[in-house]
């Protein structure tokens, strides 16, 4: 059985909302992204600052120097409009949080996105349902009304919502590897 560590606490709930966000709005959203940020300096902080510190020396420089890659090749990626800027600091950050486990976040995120990509038909479908079903709260709600999601706008964004690709990379990781 899988212990709750911090991360898995912090992370899922983080990673959920990756993906509603993203599947409704393609958004990620950068508050979200300095959030975890900050909890994570924070946490390495604290974690560092303990007696036979938990953190080691290579999980911490594996997370700094993966996360400082995909900065880089994310924005090469970013600026050629193969992939969106809260993909990119997303990813970034989630490399410091998985540590020497990074690698396999990143590999298990691009063969995500490889299914995703090849399932877009079937994807397409999931979110028109999950839109349908996210305005019935409006009946519901009146007076908190929720914006109209992507795939029922009059120019829908197309493309991957790759936000669900890099949480399954996440939660392999957190849920499985660990």
């Amino acid at each position: 059985m899988v212990g709750l560590s911090l991360t898995t606490v912090i992370l899922t709930p983080a990673l959920l909302w990756v993906v509603v966000s993203d599947l409704l709005y393609r958004r990620i959203s950068n508050r979200l992204v300095l959030a975890l940020l900050l909890v994570w300096l924070c946490r390495t902080g604290w974690l560092l600052s303990q007696p036979g510190a938990a953190l080691t020396r290579s999980d911490l420089t594996t997370g700094i120097l993966t996360g400082l890659a995909v900065l880089v090749v994310g924005y090469l990626l970013f600026s050629m409009r193969w992939m969106g800027a809260g993909d990119v600091k997303l990813m970034a950050v989630l490399s410091l949080w998985m540590g020497e486990q990074a690698l396999t976040f990143l590999i298990v995120s691009t063969l995500a996105g490889g299914v995703l990509a090849l399932a877009m038909p079937l994807l397409k479908r999931i979110e028109l349902l999950l839109a349908l079903g996210l305005l019935r709260f409006n009946i519901w709600l009146p007076k908190k009304r929720i914006p109209t999601p992507q795939s029922l706008s009059a120019q829908p964004v197309h493309g991957i919502p790759y936000g669900l690709a890099i949480a399954l990379g996440a939660a392999f990781v957190i849920w499985v590897r660990t």
